[in-house]
């Protein structure tokens, strides 16, 4: 199996110390505050934790939070003397994603926490908030500042209610088409970025043939959509035809075809797993990726022959990010990680950032978190989305980056997913126009 550095076709040095030796390095620089390549803010010691936002066995951990509000602050819906609530929006399908996030929550809340206060989470299906997301949205969505999502809601009422609140919603992926000064700040790849660098992992792989055949089945999504516009781009650029279809997965024959691509559902990913085609290569996005709602067989045929690009590298990855955060969680306890655990701390982390900007501009409310997009910067290439730039999104209708991360289904693996490589960008993806 190709080593991430070679899949990435970057070398990245390697540590010379045991393993365990190294997890409990990583957890000490974590606990010490010093945690750069998880992109925490700077903070301020100071005053108590909320003890509800400590995870068990962490309280020796937490340090006081001091409230160090700017003279002058302005504050709104979500924000008291003591705390900033935030809401997460994710489906259940979406395995891992709030684990993520309240993993951030408990790294900032044991470091000092954010503009004096702490950090409280609202999480649908839980602690009474309702489990649909539009009706948890209408719990939460007035006494929130803002809200994370693994992408942006399918409701398109749903969407145009966050919109129409200015609430801000950042998520680790969608589709290009919906970025802009008022649509999700998407902190990680989008669609059609995931699309062109998960083809391109093939291409490289031997996967696809110069001047192959690749299948497409597109169920007319935002997302699948534009996943398609991506792969339109990239065929062009590497002489590859795509054949594009829609209707039942199931029923598709894919003769002739090198690979397929399928960025709809985990249900129609499913169904060209065990269809006909059965030993292609098939390659998915985040949302494509569900085990736990596939039979048996489906999860034998995704074994080593799915593969699933993502913004942020799968758990398990040697990606430094992805180690402290797989470090923090064991240490944290959290039980078995789901595939998009290391998405809900990405997404946590750009909230953090934001949060920081806006607290130093003196404006913490919803508008103030939109205002501080375009004026934060890049994020470290340390990050787990790499160097996402939240104003570009805001600013441009652009996506934050064009890197990514590819992984291969393995039922041996904690998520279900074995890293490949580290974040990457196919050549020429720079000269994409979404």
């Amino acid at each position: 199996m190709t080593s991430p550095a070679a899949a990435s076709g970057r070398p990245h040095p390697r540590p010379v110390i045991a393993a365990g030796a190294m997890a409990a390095v990583v957890v000490a620089v974590l606990l010490a505050g010093c945690t750069s390549i998880l992109d925490r803010p700077s903070l301020p010691p100071g005053g108590t934790v909320d003890p509800r936002t400590v995870a068990p066995g962490n309280a020796t951990t937490s340090v006081s939070i001091t409230p160090v509000t700017p003279d002058g602050l302005v504050t709104g819906p979500g924000v008291s003397s003591a705390e900033i609530a935030l809401g997460v929006l994710a489906d259940p399908s979406a395995s891992g994603f709030a684990e993520g996030v309240r993993l951030w929550q408990q790294s900032v809340n044991t470091t000092g926490g954010l503009c004096g206060r702490a950090i409280t989470i609202a999480v649908n299906g839980v602690d009474g908030v309702p489990a649909e997301s539009a009706t948890a949205y209408r719990h939460v969505g007035t006494t929130t500042l803002g809200l994370l999502a693994p992408a942006p809601p399918a409701d398109a009422t749903l969407s145009a209610s966050i919109a129409a609140d200015q609430l801000p919603l950042v998520t680790a992926t969608g589709a290009s088409t919906q970025l802009g000064p008022t649509g999700p700040i998407v902190a990680g790849a989008t669609a059609d970025i995931l699309s062109i660098n998960g083809l391109q992992h093939l291409l490289d792989a031997g996967l696809i043939a110069a001047g192959g055949t690749v299948g497409v089945l597109d169920d007319g999504s935002a997302s699948a959509d534009n996943a398609l516009a991506g792969a339109r781009w990239w065929a062009g650029e590497n002489d590859v035809t795509l054949d594009v279809r829609d209707g039942a997965a199931d029923s598709t024959s894919w003769s002739g075809i090198d690979a397929v691509l399928v960025p709809t559902d985990a249900s129609a990913v499913s169904s060209v797993l065990v269809g006909p085609g059965a030993d292609l290569p098939v390659l998915t996005l985040p949302g494509g990726f569900a085990p736990d709602s596939w039979t048996a067989q489906a999860v034998a045929a995704a074994t080593g022959r799915l593969y699933v690009t993502t913004p942020a590298p799968a758990y398990g990855s040697d990606y430094p990010a992805a180690v402290a955060v797989a470090s923090m969680a064991a240490a944290a306890g959290t039980g078995p990680a789901g595939p998009l655990i290391m998405d809900g701390y990405g997404v946590g982390a750009t909230w953090g950032r934001l949060l920081t900007e806006a607290c130093n501009d003196r404006t913490l409310t919803r508008d103030g978190v939109r205002l501080a997009a375009p004026t934060v910067g890049a994020a470290p290439d340390s990050s787990l989305f790499g160097a996402g730039d939240p104003g570009l999104v805001v600013g441009s209708g652009l996506p934050a980056t064009r890197a990514s991360s590819i992984s291969v289904a393995d039922a041996t693996a904690p998520t279900g997913l074995r890293s490949l490589a580290w974040l990457q960008a196919a050549p020429g993806i720079e000269d994409y126009t979404p």
